[in-house]
C-alpha cells in the first residue's frame, strides 16, 4: 500500500497530469466554500453583535434583576420599599454581581410653552454607575445625582428635546403624578440629552434626582416643630405645635420626656425643660407603620433677669429666645421604589437569579428579570438564532454539493490511476481513503480562505461602520460585529467533518470501476 499510495499523490499533485477541467470545477467548488465559509463567519459575528448591543441597550435601562415591592401592578410607578443596606450589602456579595443601585420611578407630564408630552420619570441616586448614560450621552452632562441640595436637574431624550424644542440649559415643568386628582408641577433646568435607540425608552423616560421622587410621592414622615409666642401675659411662656407632611394622614405625635399628648398647639415654660438641656422632642408615626421621624428645638434664652409682680411673685424674664431647631429631616430617603442588580455577564443571570430568590429575597418583595420586561425583544433575538441556523445550514448544504461535484468529476478523471492501484493490490477502502483526503485537503484551504475573507469584512465594519442602518428599525444605527475565536472553532470543524462525512458516498464510485476495465480505457 505504500507504493501505491506514493504514486497516487504523485498522480494528484503533478501539474502535468491534471486534465484542463478538473481545474476550474475544483477552483470553482473552492471559491463556493470560501464564500460560504465567510458568510457563515460574518453571520455569527453580526448576531452575536446584535445580540450583545440590544441586550446591553435593554439591561441599562433597569438591570439584569430588579427587587421591588410585591405590591406594584404598574411598571410605570413603583410603590415605595423600605431600603435596607444590609440586603444590598448581601447582593454586592453575591458571585456574578457588578453592582447594586436603588431607583424610583413616576409617571409626569413634561410641559413647555407650546406643547406637553406624557413621560416616566425615573429617579436615580448617588450610587448610580453613569457609565451606561455616559455612553448614550448626545449633549450636555449628567444631572448631579445623590447630592444634599439635590438640584432641580433633569436629563431628557434627544427625541423628546427634538420634538418638544427644548435646548440644553431650557427650564421646563414637570408634572408628577401622585394620585388621579394629585398632580404637581416642578420646575427643571435640561442639563443634557441621550439617546439609546430603544423606542419605549427614548420617547418617554427623563432622568432626575431619586430624591424629588421621594419626595413628591411622600413615602416617609417629616416631623416639625412650630414655634410660637404666646398672647397671655407671659413673656417666659411659648406656644408649640407639632406638624408633619407624609405617611398615610393618620398621625400620631409623641413628646417625649414631657407630659405634653397630640398635635397641640401646647403651652411650654422653657424652665420646664432645664433637665433636657431646654430641648424639645418630637416623634411623629402613623397607622400604617411608616418609619417615623424626629424633630427637635431648644429654647436658648438671651438675657435672664428675674421680676416681682403685683402680687408679689417672682419670676424670671428674658429678653428674647433663640430657637435652634434639629432632627431626622425626614425619613423620605429611608425608601426606595426598588433595587437593581447589574450582572458581570448576562449568561449568569438564570444562576443569580435562583440564588437571589433562595438567599435574599424578602416575603413582601418581587423579583423580576430584563427578560420579564421586555419579552418581545428577547423573543426576537432568540429568533435571529434561528436564522444563524439556516444560514449555516444552507451554506454547508452548498458546500457539500459543491465538493460532492468536484469529488466525483476528480474520481472518473482519475479512472485509470484507480485501475492502476487496485492492479498493485489496493483495496477499495484505501484507494477511497486518498480520495476523501484530497477532498478535506481542498476543503481545509476552502476554509481557512473563508474565514480570513469573514474576518477581514468584520474588522473593516468593526473599525469604520461603514455599514448603518436605520436606528429606528434595527435599535442601533450601526451594524454591531461581535468575533470571538470559539465560534469560529466550532464552525469550521463542524463545516469540515459534516462535508467530509458527505463525501463518502461519491468516493463509493471507486468501488465499482475494475483494474482490468480502467487500464483497458485508458
Amino acid at each position: 500500500m505504500g507504493l501505491a499510495s506514493f504514486i497516487a499523490r504523485r498522480i494528484l499533485a503533478d501539474p502535468e497530469r491534471q486534465d484542463r477541467l478538473s481545474r476550474p470545477i475544483v477552483l470553482i467548488a473552492m471559491v463556493g466554500i470560501v464564500l460560504g465559509m465567510a458568510v457563515m463567519v460574518l453571520t455569527v459575528g453580526i448576531t452575536r453583535g446584535f445580540q450583545r448591543e440590544i441586550r446591553a441597550k435593554v439591561v441599562g435601562v433597569g438591570g439584569h434583576l430588579q427587587l421591588t415591592t410585591i405590591a406594584q401592578n404598574d411598571p410605570k410607578e413603583t410603590p415605595r420599599m423600605v431600603f435596607d443596606p444590609a440586603q444590598a450589602k448581601a447582593l454586592r456579595a453575591l458571585p456574578g454581581v457588578a453592582h447594586v443601585q436603588t431607583y424610583a420611578t413616576k409617571p409626569g407630564i413634561v410641559e413647555t410653552d407650546g406643547d406637553i408630552e406624557g413621560v416616566v420619570v425615573r429617579g436615580l441616586g448617588g450610587d448610580l454607575d453613569p457609565t451606561y448614560l455616559m455612553r448614550h450621552l448626545v449633549e450636555g452632562r449628567l444631572p448631579v445625582l445623590g447630592a444634599a441640595e439635590r438640584p432641580n436637574e433633569v436629563l431628557i431624550s434627544a427625541y423628546l428635546a427634538d420634538r418638544m424644542r427644548i435646548a440644553v440649559g431650557d427650564t421646563i415643568t414637570i408634572y408628577l403624578v401622585k394620585d388621579r386628582d394629585d398632580i404637581r408641577p416642578r420646575k427643571f433646568t435640561v442639563t443634557g440629552t441621550y439617546r439609546t435607540g430603544l423606542e419605549q425608552v427614548d420617547h418617554q423616560l427623563v432622568v432626575v434626582d431619586i430624591g424629588h421622587l421621594q419626595r413628591f410621592a411622600q413615602w416617609g414622615l417629616t416631623a416639625e416643630i412650630l414655634v410660637s409666642d404666646t398672647t397671655i401675659g407671659r413673656a417666659d411662656l411659648f406656644r408649640v405645635e407639632g406638624l408633619a407632611f407624609g405617611g398615610d394622614r393618620d398621625l400620631m405625635y409623641e413628646w417625649p420626656g414631657t407630659i405634653l399628648q397630640g398635635k397641640g398647639p401646647h403651652l411650654i415654660d422653657p424652665a420646664e425643660l432645664a433637665h433636657q438641656d431646654g430641648r424639645l422632642s418630637l416623634v411623629v408615626h402613623d397607622a400604617s407603620g411608616t418609619i417615623p421621624d424626629t424633630a427637635w428645638v431648644r429654647l436658648k434664652p438671651n438675657d435672664l433677669r428675674r421680676i416681682t409682680d403685683s402680687w408679689g411673685t417672682n419670676y424670671p424674664v428674658f429678653d428674647g429666645y433663640t430657637v435652634e431647631r434639629g432632627g431626622g429631616g425626614g425619613s423620605h430617603d429611608q425608601y426606595v421604589g426598588g433595587i437593581e442588580v447589574d450582572l458581570t455577564a448576562f449568561d449568569r443571570l438564570d444562576d443569580v437569579e435562583e440564588v437571589v430568590h433562595a438567599q435574599v429575597l424578602e416575603p413582601d418583595q418581587r423579583l423580576t428579570t430584563v427578560r420579564e420586561r421586555s419579552p418581545e425583544i428577547f423573543a426576537w433575538l432568540e429568533l435571529l438564532d434561528t436564522n444563524v441556523a439556516v444560514v449555516i445550514v444552507l451554506m454547508v448544504v452548498v458546500a457539500v454539493i459543491n465538493m460532492t461535484s468536484a469529488l466525483l468529476l476528480i474520481i472518473l478523471e482519475r479512472t485509470t490511476m484507480i485501475g492502476v492501484l487496485k492492479a498493485l493490490g489496493a483495496t477499495n477502502g484505501q484507494v477511497r481513503r486518498i480520495f476523501l483526503l484530497d477532498g478535506a485537503y481542498i476543503l481545509g484551504l476552502g476554509i481557512l480562505g473563508g474565514d480570513l475573507l469573514g474576518v477581514v469584512l468584520a474588522l473593516v465594519q468593526r473599525w469604520t461602520g461603514w455599514v448603518r442602518l436605520p436606528v429606528e428599525s434595527y435599535y442601533v444605527d450601526v451594524v454591531p460585529v461581535d468575533l470571538e475565536l470559539w465560534p469560529i472553532l466550532l464552525l469550521n470543524a463542524g463545516t469540515l467533518v459534516v462535508c467530509v462525512a458527505a463525501l463518502v458516498l461519491p468516493s463509493m464510485l471507486v468501488t465499482r470501476i475494475a483494474p482490468a476495465r480502467a487500464i483497458r480505457f485508458d
